[in-house]
């Protein structure tokens, strides 16, 4: 399972990458550890194996999780060599995410493995057997939606302004995307949509279309596609550009990732 070094760079980890509106799962063998970096997305992280995933937060030592949980945003790095791990990213403005946002707030909280025990199990066994990509989905939404419902349901939707916008900019990856253009679509002032997007999402416009650009080219790759390719089917200058977003957003380099 272990990714062999490609270019001179030390291999992060090998596994199955799959992605659906909402979320991800990244589930596989961990090698090599990884820089401080941030993404926009929630992360559950859990340990399949017998041992523990490590994580470092700014200014901090490392320290061990059986199971845990990094707000969104928040900067980090992680370790988890030869383990069999699941990292299981959440979109914050979606309904589960919401919830789980506001439960987990801040840092890295570290979850009891005996509460989630029924949900590893059942990614670990799906893993090792093989399974359809839709059934280690299933796996991971049970998961996300068992953390959700056990904080507090969001008392207010979604303004439906902010989920046609960003509709609207799923639709547009691959083409030039201005804030004044998805403003006018949703019938809102530029500085009104600005105002708004920030606040139901966590994260200003621009940035956020980096990231939904990146979970897109992240799926190609993911699918047998070159970095290249990639790149420009989410919008990408180039595979370049592409590389230094990862490395920002996920502490590696793409090429260090081998897809199953």
């Amino acid at each position: 399972m272990s990714a062999a070094r490609r270019g001179g760079i030390e291999p992060a980890g090998s596994g199955r990458i799959l992605l659906w509106r909402g979320g991800s799962i990244w589930i596989g063998r961990a090698e090599a550890s990884t820089d401080f970096h941030a993404h926009h997305a929630i992360q559950i992280t859990l340990s399949l194996s017998a041992g523990s995933c490590r994580f470092r937060s700014l200014d901090e030592e490392w320290k061990e999780y059986a199971a845990a949980i990094i707000a969104a945003h928040h900067p980090h790095a992680f370790e988890a060599r030869g383990e069999l791990v699941a990292l299981v990213f959440v979109e914050p403005e979606s309904v589960d995410g919401h919830a789980i946002r506001d439960r987990f707030r801040h840092g890295i909280t570290a979850l009891s493995a005996d509460l989630a025990r029924r949900d590893i199990d059942a990614l670990a066994a799906a893993y090792d057997e093989h399974c359809a990509d839709q059934e280690l989905i299933d796996c991971a939404r049970t998961l996300i939606a068992n953390l959700a419902a056990t904080g507090r349901r969001p008392t207010l939707p979604l303004d439906r302004r902010i989920l046609l916008a960003i509709e609207l900019l799923h639709e547009r990856l691959d083409r030039t995307i201005s804030l004044a253009d998805v403003a006018d679509l949703v019938h809102l002032s530029p500085e009104r949509f600005r105002h708004l997007f920030v606040e139901a999402t966590g994260i200003r416009f621009r940035p956020y279309v980096l990231w939904l650009r990146l979970g897109s080219a992240v799926s190609a790759y993911a699918a047998g596609a070159s970095l290249t390719d990639a790149a420009h089917a989410s919008g990408f200058a180039d595979s370049a550009h592409l590389s230094r977003t990862f490395k920002r957003m996920f502490g590696v380099a793409p090429v260090s990732i081998r897809p199953e």
